[in-house]
C-alpha cells in the first residue's frame, strides 16, 4: 500500500502542471493516495518492515496538496480582483 500511495503522489505532483484539469486530478490522487500511504505505514511498522515509500507518499501527497490549495487560493484572488475591477469602472 504504501508504494501505490507512493506513485500516485509521483502522479499528482505531475498533474499538478497541466492547467485547470490537472488540479483536479491531483486532487483526486491526493485524496486516494494519502489514505494508502497511511495504511501503508501503519502496515509496515506493524509487520516491521520498512517504512520509506509509505513515509514519501505521504510527503509527496501533502506536498502536492498544500500546492492545490496555494493554486486555487491565488485564482480565486485573481479572478476576485478582476471582478472588483471591473464593477468598479
Amino acid at each position: 500500500m504504501g508504494i501505490a500511495g507512493m506513485i500516485l503522489g509521483i502522479l499528482a505532483m505531475i498533474f499538478l502542471w497541466i492547467p485547470l484539469v490537472g488540479a483536479v486530478i491531483a486532487l483526486l490522487t491526493v485524496a486516494i493516495g494519502l489514505p494508502l500511504s497511511g495504511a501503508g505505514l501503519r502496515s509496515a511498522r506493524r509487520n516491521g518492515a520498512g517504512a520509506g515509500m509509505a513515509i514519501a507518499g505521504i510527503v509527496l501527497n501533502v506536498v502536492a496538496l498544500v500546492i492545490i490549495l496555494v493554486a486555487v487560493a491565488a485564482c480565486g484572488s485573481l479572478v476576485l480582483g478582476i471582478l472588483t475591477a471591473l464593477s468598479g469602472s
